[in-house]
């Protein structure tokens, strides 16, 4: 059967995860089953990442995920080559392979969403990278209803260059959520900020006190607010510049705990988590994880709530 006048019109004018997620919905097939389907075919590929390829988080680059587009495209019954005639060259990924341009890098520890290198344009490379994380700490506070209120962050900065005068900083809550917001500060304050609000997603510029020259540090102070409520069940931050010392905490009402919590790590959306270790709540009832040299990638908690609600692959991120 040939593809609606609807799916034809996506497959020729693009994007990848609008002809995708068209393909999908008239299909009637679950991301399960799709899943299924291309692992009959030899080819694994999380449900995460499928649902990153539909929403348009990312999309697929890797040898393994372009044959499961291949695959795709006979299980949806789309002509052969429509879905793969949308993607784009591919970026530079992997270990033999490293950008130096900051806006490339933050590219890759977000996992490469298709949304991001246009909101990063007015930033600049220089504003990108214009300073060394030698001491990140975080805090986030889930309230009663298990809903993420604010995150307290401190950095200890080094400049990179003469004059430096901002840090620019990217948070994500939920998809389709209200992006977070800077309320507070202390030794900077709120400049730019740039916001996709189907995404959840925003880059604010945090405009120093005073101009650090190259090799001087300085420690600044900030609070983000989640302007609705948000239902968390993990925490982690993306890092997309080497990071010298990490502490993220996670601080849970009194009054309703989590019943079991686990630091984690992952290098990439569709990649294996790795660095689990259960961790105790504190007496304040907060958990914690502390490292030393974070490399690009993902670092966090994850938590579960109940016996009926067990610790799963991370899904969207709250916070980064």
């Amino acid at each position: 059967m040939p593809p609606t006048p609807e799916i034809a019109a996506a497959l020729r004018d693009g994007p990848f995860s609008m002809a995708l997620e068209l393909a999908v919905r008239a299909s009637g097939l679950s991301l399960r089953q799709l899943q299924n389907r291309l692992f009959a075919s030899g080819v694994k590929v999380s449900v995460v990442t499928l649902s990153y390829w539909q929403s348009g988080r990312s999309l697929p680059e890797r040898e393994d995920s372009l044959r499961g587009v291949d695959v795709l495209e006979e299980v949806l019954g789309l002509p052969s080559g429509a879905l793969r005639g949308l993607l784009g060259p591919p970026r530079p990924r992997g270990r033999g392979v490293r950008s130096d341009r900051p806006v490339d890098r933050l590219c890759r520890a977000w996992d490469y969403p298709v949304f991001l290198p246009s909101l990063l344009e007015g930033f600049g490379d220089r504003g990108l990278r214009a300073v060394t994380r030698l001491g990140l700490r975080e805090t986030l506070y889930v309230a009663s209803d298990r809903c993420a209120r604010r995150v307290v962050v401190e950095e200890f900065i080094e400049a990179r260059h003469d004059g430096t005068v901002s840090v620019t900083i990217a948070n994500r809550s939920r998809r389709g959520a209200r992006p977070l917001q800077v309320t507070a500060t202390s030794r900077c304050r709120p400049g730019a900020s740039l916001e996709l609000g189907a995404e959840g997603f925003s880059v604010t510029e945090l405009i120093l006190d005073r101009p650090l020259a190259r090799g001087q540090r300085a420690a600044i102070r900030y609070r983000i607010e989640y302007p609705e409520p948000v239902f968390a069940d993990h925490h982690h931050r993306r890092v997309a510049e080497p990071v010298a010392v990490y502490r993220g905490r996670v601080v849970f009402s009194p009054r309703e705990a989590p019943v079991r919590c686990q630091t984690w790590r992952r290098r990439s959306c569709d990649g294996l988590l790795s660095g689990l270790s259960d961790v105790s709540l504190d007496e304040d009832h907060s958990a914690s994880v502390a490292r030393a040299n974070l490399g690009l990638g993902a670092h966090g908690l994850r938590w579960a709530w109940d016996g009926e609600n067990p610790l799963d692959a991370v899904r969207d991120p709250t916070s980064s």
